[in-house]
């Protein structure tokens, strides 16, 4: 197997704290993990669990899982219950897995990059601390890279590698596994968004984290494995079912490929330090333009940017307040006019600069605007969750991208005063067909869009709104199962129990008649609901499927 020795010289690339042997004495393993989506998608806890029980019937294994998805080490601290869990002093291990792109990324345009590691160290240290105070072990899950960017691994090895020697913790080398397998055309680690664990890559998590913790080889294990389901939260479900099933071939492959880099680190006698790598990206710069007057720049500005994926483009006005500029700032989905908050505008010799509060994302931004041959170009930089910056462009010309802003524009009015005078869904059936004809094709919004948008409103206790979204989700998504079952979850929450029930009797019988892989939630809320029981309610919105 070839593919298996590709990356293995990586090993001799990284930084790693490790013992060797990681096993228990007792006839008891009890974990908690403290991460994100990367692991709570398809449950990988329950995934070690079962392969330790499985190899040690003897031992009692406990895991507990403190997440929500996109977490930062940062944010659990400041959540509190990651602490309490800790300082409960009740773990032998406590598994550390950051963000994505290390807790501060950056965006330029539609790409994001790996930031500073400064906050992901900061927290590491400061979790580290409190785990050894309580008498437990830290262990660091290192992540993997994208499906599209392989070669930012280095950034993610090196990350992980040089805490760990810092803090003489453990590392659990998951995406050195990861780098070893994914060339394998016969195994896919990616969920459909080419970021997230496929069931076979959340099988490799749990794989790696065995060898890693019990210092034993898992050759020989099942590839089919039960277990709870975990909510976005952690929380497990009250039923067991299949979590993964993989068949042997593909299930010794990873195990195979988990063991040999799992021993070969526990052999390592010491650290091997590497360069840190360079950055894979270049900080926008904005290009110097001509001298700047109020008078010619004044009126409506049309363009486009790369400041949402599903954007069409951008109205800006401009006007003189008593020889200042007034600006205002709209951007154009199919779905809604986003005003932006221009809280305040200046000009200062070759640059218009305003300050925007963008309430959606809670970000603060700056946007510095330059001249040129009737022109005008922009550069957006923003810091929330991630350092952003955004392109944008403009001139007097309506029609961007071949679509007339200025008719989208009165189509977005004309949908906000319709929802005001009729129901949400037939005013938005309305605007779906009058934006397909502006644009010449039939155009619908894309089934997980509205199911987003349906949970922001529950989790915003607009349930009435919500309620509005997840019909017409219905409506134009009648067969999948999904939307049937957040529709009736809304009804739920509003009271409207008898109307759940029977939503949720269609829901079961499309499950059955399309091999629905969730039925068993489905039917079992059917069935709470029938009872007169109490349905959990999560206003989280819920992961995709398993791939």
């Amino acid at each position: 197997m070839n593919h298996l020795k590709k990356h293995f010289s990586m090993l001799l690339l990284i930084v790693v704290a490790f013992s060797c042997s990681h096993s228990t004495n007792t006839d008891a393993i009890r974990i908690l993990f403290i991460g994100n989506s990367y692991t709570y998608f398809n449950s990988s806890p329950e995934l070690l669990k079962a392969l330790i029980q499985e190899k040690h019937p003897e031992k009692v294994v406990e895991t507990k899982l403190i997440s929500d998805g996109g977490m930062t080490l940062a944010h659990h601290w400041k959540d509190n219950r990651a602490l309490e869990a800790i300082q409960s002093g009740k773990w032998d291990y406590v598994v550390l897995q950051e963000q994505s792109k290390l807790g501060k990324a950056v965006m330029i345009d539609k790409d994001i990059f790996f930031g500073q590691t400064n906050k992901f160290f900061e927290y590491a240290r400061k979790f580290d601390a409190e785990v050894k105070k309580a008498g437990s072990k830290t262990v660091f899950m290192m992540t993997w890279s994208v499906k599209n960017r392989p070669n930012e691994q280095a950034i993610l090895s090196h990350a992980y590698a040089s805490i760990a020697k810092e803090l003489d913790a453990i590392v659990a080398p998951v995406g050195l596994v990861w780098d070893n397998v994914r060339s394998n055309p016969n195994i896919n680690l990616y969920a459909n968004d080419g970021n997230h664990p496929s069931t076979a890559g959340s099988y490799l998590i749990a794989s790696t984290l065995y060898g890693t913790l019990l210092g034993e080889n898992p050759i020989g294990l099942s590839g089919t494995l039960t277990g709870h389901r975990l909510s976005n939260s952690g929380e497990p479900s009250s039923n067991q079912e299949q979590l993964v099933n993989l068949n042997t071939e593909d299930a010794q492959l990873i195990q195979n490929a988990s063991w040999k880099v799992v021993n070969a680190m526990q052999k390592a006698d010491d650290y091997l330090n590497f360069e840190k790598p360079n950055p894979t990206y270049t900080i926008p710069v904005l290009a110097k333009g001509e001298k700047i007057e109020l008078a010619n720049i004044t009126g409506r500005w049309f363009g486009t940017s790369t400041y949402g994926s599903d954007y069409l483009g951008q109205i800006m006005k401009i006007e003189n307040m008593d020889g200042k500029p007034k600006v205002s700032l709209s951007f154009y989905s199919p779905h809604a006019q986003d005003c932006m908050n221009i809280t305040d505008a200046i000009i200062e010799e070759n640059e218009l600069i305003l300050t925007q509060y963008d309430s959606l994302r809670n970000l603060n931004s700056t946007i510095r605007i330059s001249l040129n041959k009737g022109e005008m170009n922009g550069i957006l930089e923003s810091t929330g969750v991630l350092k952003m910056y955004k392109h944008l462009n403009f001139s007097k010309e309506p029609v961007q991208n071949e679509i007339d802003l200025s008719a989208v524009n009165v189509l977005m009015q004309s949908f906000e005063s319709n929802t005001l005078k009729e129901s949400y869904v037939k005013a938005a059936i309305k605007h779906y067909e009058q934006y397909s004809q502006l644009i010449g094709e039939t155009y619908k919004p894309e089934e997980f869009y509205l199911n987003a948008e349906g949970y922001n409103l529950l989790r915003e206790d607009k349930v009435n709104d919500a309620l509005g979204i997840f019909e017409l989700a219905m409506i134009y998504y009648p067969q999948s199962v999904n939307t049937y079952d957040s529709y009736a979850e809304a009804l739920i929450m509003a009271g409207r129990k008898n109307e759940a029930l029977a939503i949720y009797e269609k829901a079961y019988e499309l499950a059955k008649k399309t091999g629905y892989k969730n039925i068993n939630y489905i039917e079992a809320n059917l069935n709470k609901l029938r009872n007169n029981m109490t349905v959990d309610i999560d206003r989280e919105l819920p992961p995709p499927p398993p791939q």
